[in-house]
């Protein structure tokens, strides 16, 4: 049986230089009470005004256990200048749901808040389905 309740979720970028040469990492957060069963990256999109383009991913995440955190993502300072969405497909509670992240220009954004659940300083935003 499937449960009605929604599928709630944060994404927060972080500035955070990592051994990978890239700059952004993007982490998921679990706000819902259920476990993720899985979660797809499935496109992460950049716009820059009326020019825009997208990858196609496969990148997967299972077994997120209600208020636990993983890192999904990491893009380089040159994805900072553009805006760009992040596209999830989550399976939990014998449902699944597209939810879809939207940052500004990372660059822009200066004094970034802790992002309560992950410790690091970051821009969130949230999502459900």
């Amino acid at each position: 049986m499937s449960d009605s309740r929604p599928i709630r979720c944060r994404m927060a970028a972080c500035s955070e230089t990592l051994d990978d040469g890239k700059h952004w990492s993007f982490y998921l957060l679990n706000d819902g009470n259920s476990l993720l069963d899985s979660v797809v990256l499935h496109a992460v999109g950049y716009e820059w005004g009326d020019w825009g383009n997208s990858k196609s991913l496969d990148v997967h995440i299972s077994g997120l256990a209600p208020g636990a955190h993983a890192l999904i993502w990491r893009d380089d300072d040159s994805a900072a200048e553009l805006r760009m969405d992040l596209s999830l497909r989550v399976r939990a509670d014998g449902r699944e749901v597209k939810l879809n992240f939207e940052f500004p220009k990372l660059y822009h954004l200066r004094n970034l808040e802790r992002v309560a659940g992950l410790g690091k300083p970051g821009y969130q935003v949230a999502a459900d389905g």
